[in-house]
């Protein structure tokens, strides 16, 4: 059962608006055994850019990195992203957190200056981002369904 929580909690394609399914593709996949300390790793590289990058933007000081979360300081609520690995994002309430899907379209539309950070961005690290700018002007969300998620 714990091999089975940690592939469904790790190959989040329920998220991803942009996959489909893409019909036979041979005999299935061949999961590996994972190395821990690669994957801590892999984390903490993540978080450590995404640190650097948080400074070259105007959202910076509403953000908090906690372990492998990005905090996010709204003026409506605070969230917290899965910024190292699922990519998840939740809206805190007290001790109690609730998960928040911010559509595609939403994330396609935001406009960061990516083309000023001195380095460049994996896809998870961009839309952490991305999701952190609209988080951190919540009060401009005009889409009706993520208002309703956040005010649920």
């Amino acid at each position: 059962m714990r091999d089975v929580d940690l592939f469904t909690s790790i190959c989040a394609v329920g998220e991803d608006e942009t996959w489909t399914d893409q019909g036979d593709r041979g005999p299935g996949l061949k999961i590996e055994p994972f190395d821990a300390a690669e994957l801590r790793a892999i984390v903490s590289l993540r978080m450590e850019i995404l640190s650097r990058a948080l400074s070259f933007f105007r959202f910076a000081a509403q953000c908090r990195i906690d372990k492998s979360y990005l905090e996010v300081r709204g003026r409506i609520k605070n969230y917290r992203l899965h910024a190292a690995w699922t990519g998840r994002v939740f809206v805190v309430e007290g001790d109690e957190c609730r998960p928040l899907k911010i559509p595609a379209k939403i994330l396609a539309n935001v406009e960061l200056r990516l083309d000023a950070l001195p380095f460049e961005l994996d896809y998870r690290t961009e839309q952490t981002l991305r999701k952190a700018a609209v988080l951190a002007e919540d009060w401009k969300i005009d889409d009706a369904g993520l208002i309703a998620q956040i005010m649920s």
